[in-house]
């Protein structure tokens, strides 16, 4: 695993006093993984908008695939709509926590009107801000937790 090299003079430093200077760098690694030092090293950014700023949809959820993608039946449009929540990754199918933040998002929408703010399409979904009660969706359950950890693709 690479370290920065800020950290190796620091890590040479203290490997003259204790230990091998492998193992310092295994620990100040897990230190930046542990610390959110890490987020540094992704490098995903959101693309630009492509759909009209201000732009609403007033739907209700008819599926969820997971804790960040449900299915939506929008008024005024002819199909149903696959809606990606924008500023918020859950674990995927197979990982840890998918079925609690699927059941999370089920709660927050099922039986409401939402209202999707969409921003840009990705994998054949509108990626949106979705609105219950005036919440955005996708912040409040960032905010508690149910994103993942490591380069989340918010």
């Amino acid at each position: 695993m690479l370290v920065p090299k800020r950290f190796d003079r620091v890590a040479t430093l203290y490997s003259k006093k204790r230990g091998s200077r492998r193992s310092i760098r295994a620990a100040v690694a897990a230190v930046l993984l542990c610390s959110g030092s890490a987020q540094a090293q992704c490098h995903w950014r959101e693309p630009g908008r492509t759909f009209p700023a201000g732009q609403a949809w007033r739907c209700e959820a008819i599926r969820w695939a997971d804790g960040d993608t449900l299915t939506a039946r929008c008024a005024g449009l002819s199909q149903a709509v696959s809606v990606r929540l924008r500023g918020l990754d859950t674990p995927e199918r197979g990982e840890r926590r998918y079925r609690e933040a699927s059941a999370e998002l089920r709660r927050r929408t099922e039986g409401r009107e939402i209202e999707v703010r969409p921003h840009h399409r990705s994998w054949e979904r509108v990626v949106a801000d979705v609105l219950v009660a005036g919440v955005n969706v996708g912040q409040a359950m960032d905010r508690e937790g149910w994103s993942k950890a490591s380069c989340a693709r918010r």
